[in-house]
């Protein structure tokens, strides 16, 4: 029988894209072999001695899921032996394992990399494989600037495969990693929610000064530029997007609508004298205004107040002029795209970010 333990010393790193973990681990092994036991009265009470362990039987131990050929380290170090022919071999090593990645949270996420040691030669009948006590000691963890690990649960398995009738058992450790999401905070949120209010800006912007459409624009390439960071940080799968992306496309399809609206903006401002239709003034430009509170000059808003009835009176003073027909609407179009544009922004982002840190 042997049994198990590792320590964790240091998260080398996380390679979400190619979803690789690289750790440092102390590997602690206890098997006995009944070869190398010895009466110490024979050899001057000699309790114990420390051999090279290219001089003695390892059990084979390999981790299944590594993307290198063998544990390193694992037959460069010394064992000690006991007189009843126990065996404790530690040693330290650096190990890559593949570790699939869900970035559904990003950069909120916690993730789980499993550990799957096992016997590649021997079966169940001939070498088992258990846990130790403690197997998975985190007391030697040095601090990692961007994951936390949590902690390392364990578990026993036994496999039987297609090949071979006999049972097969595993230890497989849990390592549970929560990500230190403060950087991506501080350098992707934060940033991307300020440019997305700056947007806000475009619609205060007067046409004259040429600058209302670029301004949109402009906030949608940085955002792009945003979103292709979080891109390269993340594995190209398919089965799970990040609601961060969510937010960044949702971000930039609202770019996109208010460059639209700019644009119509600019070409009602420059219709000029061109003769506005009286159903369009009636139905549209009249109510919109009013709505927005924008001024029509030659028209009068006034109020006329009733029991338990108020109803809105439009006076006529004297007749508007095409061009003040057209820029007062512009300008009801802007101040109606600032109301739309707040409120779809914070409801939108209110559902994505509660979905992150959820």
């Amino acid at each position: 029988m042997e049994t198990t333990a590792i320590i964790i010393h240091d998260l080398v790193i996380q390679d979400e894209p190619n979803q690789v973990v690289k750790l440092n681990l102390w590997v602690r092994l206890k098997w006995n072999d009944c070869l190398l036991q010895w009466n110490p009265s024979d050899f001057n009470n000699t309790q114990y001695i420390i051999v090279p362990i290219k001089r003695i039987w390892v059990p084979d131990v390999t981790l299944f899921d590594s993307i290198t050929i063998e544990l390193s380290g694992m037959k460069s170090y010394k064992a000690i032996v006991y007189q009843d022919g126990t065996v404790y071999y530690n040693f330290p090593t650096l190990i890559e394992s593949i570790c699939p990645i869900d970035v559904t949270s990003f950069p909120f996420d916690s993730q789980m990399c499993p550990l799957v040691f096992g016997s590649w030669v021997y079966h169940g009948l001939q070498l088992d494989i258990q846990p130790r006590n403690n197997p998975g000691d985190l007391s030697s963890m040095k601090k990692n600037v961007e994951w936390i690990i949590s902690n390392v649960e364990v578990e026993r398995h036994v496999a039987t495969y297609g090949c071979c009738p006999e049972p097969y058992p595993d230890i497989t450790f849990y390592i549970h990693l929560q990500r230190k999401p403060a950087y991506y905070v501080t350098n992707i949120i934060i940033p991307s929610v300020i440019i997305t209010v700056l947007a806000i800006l475009g619609y205060y912007l007067p046409v004259e000064s040429g600058e209302k459409a670029s301004l949109v624009i402009t906030i949608m390439l940085s955002l792009s530029v945003f979103q292709l960071l979080v891109a390269d940080k993340l594995p190209p799968s398919a089965d799970a997007t990040p609601w961060l992306m969510f937010f960044f496309n949702f971000i930039l399809g609202m770019s996109a609508v208010s460059t639209m609206i700019q644009v119509a903006v600019i070409n009602i401002y420059h219709r000029g004298e061109k003769s506005v239709p009286l159903w369009m003034t009636k139905y549209i430009i009249v109510p919109l205004c009013s709505i927005t509170m924008v001024q029509i000059p030659g028209y009068i808003s006034s109020k006329c107040c009733k029991k338990n009835h108020v109803e809105d009176i439009v006076e006529k003073d004297k007749e508007p002029t095409n061009t003040a027909l057209w820029k007062c609407f512009s300008v009801a179009l802007d101040r109606l795209g600032i109301i739309l544009f707040v409120f779809t922004v914070t409801v939108g982002c209110g559902c994505v970010f509660g979905q992150i840190t959820s």
